[in-house]
């Protein structure tokens, strides 16, 4: 193998499904062979016999539907005050200026220290685990969208304006469509983060928040890849 060397998208495929093979081979061997502990990795037999006893007696679909609307309203909320905002302080500057000093502490602050502080001013109905995933994605995707903006090659910004572009069809016709990639892309990371998340927001199968995570970021990522084909 070459430093970067291209993949094609056929071996691409064929490396992903040798990887998943892979993995569930080494499960089998481990967990059959009685190499470790049942209690410490179930056998693939046994994690597919408890799903029927979490269906029907954990009301699996139920807490997952639950799990599924908080987590998607937090992102949402977030992706709302995100891009917008991330897209005025990739733009103009001086925004930034204003925002960084308000905004970049919070990337350092412990996310799930915040959950007392947000059982105390929201409760422990929905609108505590709404408010808690919305703060822990935001302050992760804004910095990534103000990135994506920056990003954008300064030669578009300078051959638009040589063709006499105003500020709102730069911002509109090269800053934003330049950028989409790059958010969606975080907006699949950040995702990701939304689940990891939801375990401190509430008690859900890790299991299953592990299953729904990776189905949904395969459909972000098919997504994003129809939206942006052009950007491969």
């Amino acid at each position: 193998m070459n430093v970067r060397e291209p993949v094609t998208l056929h071996r691409a495929r064929m490396l992903a499904l040798a990887g998943v093979v892979t993995f569930f081979a080494l499960w089998c061997l481990l967990s059959y062979a009685d190499l470790v502990p049942t209690v410490i990795l179930p056998s693939p037999t046994e994690v597919i016999r408890a799903f029927p006893v979490l269906h029907f007696e954990e009301a699996l679909v139920r807490s997952a539907g639950r799990s599924l609307f908080r987590v998607y309203m937090g992102f949402l909320l977030a992706a709302v005050v995100a891009i917008p905002l991330g897209l005025l302080m990739g733009t103009f500057p001086p925004v930034k200026h204003f925002f960084v000093p308000l905004l970049d502490p919070l990337r350092f602050l412990p996310i799930s220290a915040l959950v007392p502080l947000f059982i105390v001013w929201f409760g422990i109905d929905e609108m505590q685990k709404i408010v808690f995933l919305f703060v822990g994605i935001v302050v992760y995707l804004l910095p990534l969208v103000v990135e994506a903006v920056e990003n954008v090659d300064d030669v578009y910004l300078q051959t638009a304006t040589t063709l006499g572009a105003t500020r709102g069809q730069l911002i509109r016709h090269v800053l934003v469509p330049g950028s989409l990639p790059a958010i969606g892309e975080a907006l699949r990371v950040m995702n990701g983060i939304g689940w990891t998340y939801v375990i401190l927001a509430e008690v859900v199968n890790a299991l299953v928040i592990l299953s729904i995570g990776v189905v949904t970021d395969w459909l972000i990522r098919q997504i994003n890849q129809r939206l942006f084909a052009w950007n491969a």
